[in-house]
């Protein structure tokens, strides 16, 4: 892969991150002049790298705010090499993975990344709001990992444990929770969302490809009216690291979908589990007690006349919780 001298420093800063690397050491390595080092680094600077320069010990890198393809491969060490995109605005980064797997063939995890979405969007085609610089809205096509077909529940029950794994990484004091089926919870708020697409193969009438998309709230403070007492933020963090690592255990870990361990840690920390909800089916809400999550990911709710009944699709939309 041919990069420009700006993306050859900026690597080369990053595979230092606790040194100064000076000036000469960087025009000698890349045969270059001292004036050209300084050009590279200041266009580097006006893409949004914080780069520190000090006199007598060279230039150190710092972070950047702005998610940044370049960085991104490098935290990832080029496993997503060609299969990377990152935009600062789409319509919806579901949409455009859809598209773009519309017109090619996906032998292995492919990533969009967008900064902002215009029209994010969930299960049921709610609206997601993705305001710039806070959050991180990816999606991601992913071959399927079987020829058997998939069982649907567990795929969105282990994505959600792989998020939420990485995300308590980068913030261990926070008790991350899920709610059924599809959405990662922060102090009774939500800060995540996971919506799961399958592509079919019409002739052998299996799942070709999944098309997963993922919603954080990471820095966000100001949400709109309807949302406010509803959702809220993490914390700051560094975007492109964290994103790198979301993106890796993903790819890495989603064709063992099925292991019971994924399904164990996800009622572990189900936020739902003997409380009363309202479960959204086919435009019905159905009110009862959370009982038990069973092994294909499915919910048991005991209805008000004292009968359990089992749902495999629906929506959480209203936890009632016994605080």
């Amino acid at each position: 892969m041919l990069h420009s001298t700006a993306q050859k420093i900026l690597l080369q800063l990053l595979s230092e991150p606790d040194s100064w690397v000076s000036g000469n050491d960087l025009a000698k390595q890349f045969n270059i002049s001292r004036e050209s080092v300084w050009k590279a680094i200041n266009s580097l600077r006006k893409a949004g790298n914080n780069i520190v320069g000090r006199k007598n010990l060279g230039y150190h890198f710092v972070g950047n705010s702005q998610l940044n393809a370049d960085i991104i491969d490098f935290y990832t060490h080029n496993h997503f090499a060609n299969r990377l995109y990152v935009e600062d605005q789409v319509s919806s980064t579901q949409s455009i993975a859809k598209a773009f797997l519309s017109h090619h063939l996906i032998t292995a995890p492919t990533v969009f990344i967008a900064d902002h979405q215009t029209a994010g969007y969930g299960r049921q085609g709610r609206s997601f709001y993705s305001p710039a610089t806070t959050g991180l809205y990816f999606s991601m096509i992913l071959p399927s990992p079987t020829d058997r077909p998939l069982e649907a529940g567990l795929m969105t029950t282990t994505f959600a444990v792989l998020i939420v794994d990485v995300l308590k990484q980068f913030f261990p004091a926070q008790d991350f929770q899920y709610k059924w089926v599809n959405d990662i919870y922060l102090d009774y708020k939500k800060v995540g969302g996971i919506l799961t697409e399958a592509v079919v193969d019409l002739e052998s009438r299996t799942t070709a490809s999944l098309v997963v998309g993922i919603g954080l709230n990471i820095a966000t403070k100001k949400f709109p009216k309807g949302l406010k007492d509803k959702a809220t933020g993490i914390a700051p963090a560094d975007r492109n690291l964290l994103v790198s690592r979301l993106i890796e255990a993903i790819a890495n870990n989603y064709s063992d979908y099925d292991n019971p361990q994924y399904l164990e840690q996800y009622r572990q920390g189900s936020m739902i589990l003997g409380q009363k909800v309202d479960l959204l089916v086919n435009g019905e809400v159905i009110t009862g007690i959370a009982k038990k999550i069973e092994n294909d990911g499915s919910l048991t709710i005991v209805l008000a006349d004292g009968k359990m009944k089992t749902f495999n699709s629906g929506e959480v939309v209203k936890v009632n919780f016994e605080k």
